[in-house]
């Protein structure tokens, strides 16, 4: 299970799909290969008994690869150190890192070819050491062949394109690990983290699936640098098109978890009879409808649950706030998630001084038994710029309770008639949905029922399990098949 930010060093939807499908799955056992920031960290979820192992893949935190490895040996890299020179990286590494850099430009013109290079950068950074690579004339003579002299990225600042080939020299780090041979590689996201399936698929034929939640190469695109010029913008969404191409190359089947995402996949070139939708779901008998509080007299709570992100983009919800708590003033908003940007936190906690909202909206952090969070709330908000298919609206839903989301990724798909749908970006549009709800009990029961069925009807685990259960049969199947063909001709 290939992870990339998420499970089991972070909380969220991504990490909540990936534990339950693993611990359901439990005549399968796991390896889980989670690329990360930083390897100082500590894991957020009790591992299922059916996980045999965790590597962590940092790309930031080490001054030599795999340091952080309990099996590391210094002689093993003072070796790899001894035995790469310029004269190495420049025949055997620099061909492929053109390649590499020519696809990347470009938004991956040709994904095999793209492939291909990766495997051989891969097979150098097994037997080299990274470091004396990334700073080799040679690297960074390649960079300015590929980047600095071409007519386009050259009008890009310097300062600029060294910045960016660091950040490369860093990512590359997933390359310099042995990854063992498995039956099958299943990954969160079209990501880097699939760089390794990739790699498992040229080298060993490794059957490999990719879940899609909320599509890579589009989030990537709306997280880009406000301050990054137009060009800098076009060479860094070729980068996130070019790793998110050769990942669905090299996928046996594609699986978002909404038809929204099927758009996205066409568009990076994906045969649409490798794309299979499968929805998430969750366990009712948890998420269910309780009675815990929650309503004191007149008074209401909004639930937001969500990391505390951009993409999440809970200023829309503060600045929702400003008009809820205007016309319904018995009414607080609790902010439930992980601080995953403290910048961005810290402009939300500003706009809640700003706006004179600090009786109104609260940041709860982290629960875990966010079941009992819904169950307060009177209604569930989701403001997000971006999703996949929300965990947090189908368990809300399954709690019986009344949704006002965004209309974005598979949010309306897993609505349907249930909840109130507002444009993204409009706080205007939010409160009024949220004040439809507040206002008319009658309205929020009505929603929460049919939510509550809509969800026993499409979004159960038994469903979600039986699905990706019958996709590792059908593509572990396919593997057997073609061996015993290729047997059959000797």
């Amino acid at each position: 299970m290939l992870c990339e930010g998420t499970y089991p060093f972070y909380r969220g939807g991504v990490s909540t799909w990936t534990h339950n499908l693993i611990s359901n799955l439990e005549d399968y056992r796991f390896l889980i290969l989670s690329v990360t920031s930083t390897p100082f960290l500590s894991l957020k979820y009790e591992l299922p008994a059916n996980v045999d192992d965790v590597l962590n893949v940092p790309l930031w935190g080490t001054e030599i690869v795999k340091e952080h490895i309990g099996e590391f040996k210094l002689r093993d890299f003072l070796g790899l150190s001894l035995s790469t020179s310029e004269r190495d990286v420049q025949e055997e590494f620099a061909p492929s890192f053109k390649t590499f850099l020519n696809e990347v430009k470009y938004g991956c013109r040709n994904p095999k070819r793209l492939g291909e290079a990766i495997y051989e950068m891969h097979l150098f950074l097994t037997r080299h050491d990274h470091r004396k690579t990334v700073r080799s004339e040679s690297f960074w003579k390649t960079v300015w062949e590929e980047l600095a002299e071409d007519k386009l990225y050259g009008n890009i600042k310097i300062s600029r394109l060294i910045e960016f080939s660091r950040i490369i020299g860093f990512l590359l780090r997933i390359l310099s690990y042995e990854y063992p041979e498995t039956d099958l590689c299943h990954s969160s996201a079209a990501a880097l983290c699939g760089l390794p399936a990739v790699i498992l698929k040229i080298r060993e034929g490794i059957p490999y699936i990719i879940t899609e939640h909320g599509v890579y190469f589009r989030e990537r695109i709306l997280d880009l640098p406000l301050d990054a010029t137009l060009i800098e913008r076009i060479l860094w969404i070729n980068f996130y098109r070019a790793i998110s191409r050769v990942n669905h190359y090299y996928a046996d089947k594609i699986l978002p978890v909404c038809s929204f995402n099927v758009n996205w996949e066409k568009e990076l070139g994906t045969p649409p009879e490798k794309i299979e939708v499968i929805y998430n779901g969750v366990d009712v008998e948890r998420f269910r409808p309780m009675d815990v509080g929650g309503v004191e007299g007149d008074f209401k709570r909004i639930v937001v649950m969500a990391r505390i992100d951009k993409l999440k983009d809970i200023t829309n919800m503060v600045e929702a706030m400003t008009y809820v708590s205007r016309e319904y003033p018995n009414v607080r908003c609790e902010v439930y998630g992980p601080i995953v940007d403290e910048r961005y936190h810290e402009m939300c906690r500003r706009k809640v001084k700003e706006f004179k909202l600090e009786r109104k909206v609260f940041f709860m952090g982290p629960t875990d038994k966010p079941e009992l969070v819904y169950n307060k709330g009177y209604v569930i908000a989701q403001p997000s710029l971006s999703e996949g298919f929300p965990y947090t609206v189908v368990e809300a839903m399954a709690c019986g309770k009344p949704v006002v989301a965004t209309d974005v990724g598979g949010v309306r798909e897993a609505l349907g008639e249930c909840g109130i749908l507002v444009p993204a970006r409009s706080p205007i549009d939010l409160a009024e949905g949220l004040l439809k709800v507040l206002k008319d009990d009658k309205l929020a029961e009505k929603l929460g029922e049919k939510a509550r069925n809509r969800v026993l009807k499409f979004f159960t685990y038994e469903k979600f399990l039986e699905n990706y259960r019958r996709v590792y049969l059908e593509v572990l199947s396919e593997k057997t098949l073609k061996e015993a063909s290729t047997w059959r001709k000797f």
